[in-house]
């Protein structure tokens, strides 16, 4: 085996090769490992340790059981800053966190180098062509504008108002039958008030044209059902199974549902539209089914336009706007496009599941603070002492005309603190805020859940607002504080009055891209809170069952809806 023996005046160089073979692989990779190391925005607060992970700071966010608003006001906190910026792994752009009244309001309202954020848009693409998927301009005004005379008081009053009126009574019906079959124990609330919701905005679209009832389905399925074999978890809460549903209403619970893990997949947006579109065995036929579905009722409030009937439903009023601007702008009405379609689906999905959520955490609230809800309690029945004493609910009219200001503090507060999220923007441009440079395409996420803005130091929009008030109530600025009183404010004469500027409140947003469905979701929350109090008590669950964890995808909806229901007598 001399062969293989190395001349001793080699071994030197073989030596050298050896190390350069061995180095240069590792030189690559601390290359490409810095490479990957995030790079933070110059002069904006950010983690220091975070910086020297490729992950940033992807891994603390997915870690943290609050989820990633209120993960975005602790690193606020943590700076002492009403902004910073955190690191959002390999090869992605840092994403600015901002907690400022005063600047939120002006980047909402006022300012043009800020639009609607990539962040949103690419998180849905199943919405297809719905407004809340554009950047503003021309289209984006074209979809709001189908919009206009279905959201007057008019309609939500004389159609939203009964709908969501008329759903409770069988809402009530579903929790009778199921508290009866718990006997004493614990159930989840979520679904059933997705349920409603779906009935609720599937009526305000289609009006009397779609018969079937989601809450019927699940009365008539409960009520057929044997107590002694529903399973138990560990807590003691019980389960209910639930009855299918509409195939309509069935493919907008599931794909809503499913929304955000779909952009957890990290394909370009646009392919996961098409594959779930065209392609998938789950998604294409419900795709497809309520395609035709959707067209079926704008053929049908065609048909009704044009024999000049007034429109009775939503999508009469979609179809009844396009008609009217198309006429004006002398050109065809875009009735068969896809994009009418998708704007009456992005509707139906974004109502029945921000409106939902809302719901869960007005209850569950109330149930966690039992004092809040007897002196809601008490305040509804001085309001409506007229229909106690007849025995019977107040109506949906009765409801929307009567000044409630501890009912509107109630829920002006829970939307604070539960229902206000983040904001998102993109920068358009090279700009500012608050005196730091934020570069072109820069996502600024608007830190809006708490009422104080608590993490962050008082901004001088803050400053004069607590100024110009009287707080007759704690004025609580505890972010986690359900303090309803903190919106009375006290006028010139001394009374006490509801007042929803008294402290900041982004839940909807703001200006020209603010949610479209404000009114109708205020209309539902303030008709179903009502109801729902008179005619139940809303009893402690258990530790295991009572925490307020969240998920945040179409809105920032409760992982746990455990409730113990306690009917009052009388109220028909």
């Amino acid at each position: 085996m001399s062969w293989l023996r190395i001349p001793p005046d080699y071994a030197p160089y073989l030596d050298l090769r050896v190390t350069i073979l061995v180095a240069l692989p590792l030189i690559g990779f601390y290359a490409l490992y810095r490479w990957l190391l995030p790079s933070p925005l110059p002069g904006i607060p950010f983690n220091s340790e975070a910086a020297k992970s490729i992950w940033g700071d992807v891994l603390e966010l997915r870690d943290d059981p609050s989820g990633l608003a209120k993960w975005c006001s602790k690193q606020l906190e943590k700076h002492g800053s009403p902004v910073c910026q955190a690191l959002m792994g390999p090869l992605s752009k840092p994403v600015v966190l901002v907690a400022d009244v005063g600047n939120a309001r002006e980047v909402l309202m006022g300012r043009s180098d800020f639009d609607r954020s990539a962040y949103i848009i690419d998180r849905f693409p199943l919405f297809g062509d719905f407004h809340l998927n554009m950047k503003t301009g021309d289209r984006w005004r074209q979809s709001r504008g189908w919009l206009k005379d279905f959201l007057a008081p008019q309609y939500l009053h004389n159609v939203a108002g009964p709908a969501i009126h008329s759903s409770t009574p069988k809402l009530i019906k579903l929790w009778d039958s199921k508290s009866r079959l718990a006997n004493g124990q614990v159930f989840s609330i979520i679904s059933d008030l997705k349920t409603m919701a779906l009935d609720v905005i599937v009526t305000f679209n289609f009006g009397a044209d779609f018969q079937d009832s989601a809450l019927d389905r699940q009365v008539n399925h409960i009520d057929n059902l044997d107590g002694t074999k529903l399973p138990s978890g560990q807590h003691g809460e019980v389960t209910f199974p639930s009855a299918p549903l509409h195939e309509l209403q069935q493919g907008l619970t599931d794909v809503g549902d499913r929304m955000a893990a779909i952009y957890t997949t990290k394909f370009p947006p646009s392919l996961v539209l098409w594959w779930a579109r065209y392609m998938s065995p789950c998604y294409r036929p419900f795709f497809e089914a309520k395609d035709r579905f959707i067209r079926k009722h704008i053929d049908l409030a065609i048909r009704r336009h044009y024999s000049d009937q007034d429109p009775t439903t939503g999508i009469y009023h979609m179809v009844h706007r396009e008609a009217k601007v198309a006429r004006k702008a002398d050109r065809e009405p875009l009735f068969v496009k896809q994009i009418m379609i998708d704007e009456a689906y992005g509707n139906l999905i974004a109502g029945q599941h921000t409106t939902s959520a809302a719901l869960v955490w007005i209850l569950k609230l109330l149930a966690d603070y039992p004092d809040i809800q007897v002196k809601l309690r008490e305040h509804l029945y001085t309001k409506f002492a007229g229909s106690i004493q007849d025995n019977r609910l107040p109506t949906a009219a009765e409801i929307i005309n009567t000044k409630l200001p501890y009912l509107d503090a109630v829920l002006e507060e829970m939307l604070s603190l539960r229902a206000a999220m983040l904001v998102p923007r993109d920068a358009t441009k090279h700009t500012q805020l608050l005196g730091y440079q934020v570069p072109k395409d820069t996502v600024v996420l608007l830190v809006c859940q708490g009422p104080d803005y608590k993490p962050s130091p008082p901004s001088k929009y803050w400053s004069d607002v607590k100024a110009s008030r009287l707080y007759p109530g704690k004025g609580n600025p505890d972010l986690e504080s359900f303090d309803p009183e903190r919106w009375f404010v006290r006028d010139e004469n001394g009374n006490i009055e509801f007042d929803g500027s008294s402290y900041p409140q982004l839940a909807f947003g703001l200006g020209i891209r603010a949610c479209w469905g404000r009114r109708l979701a205020m209309l539902e929350l303030r008709i179903m809170t009502t109801l729902m109090v008179l005619k139940f008590g809303l009893n402690d669950v258990p530790k295991e069952l009572a925490g307020h964890e969240a998920s945040y995808d179409i809105s920032y909806r409760a992982k746990k809806g455990y409730l113990s229901l306690k009917r009052r007598s009388g109220l028909t």
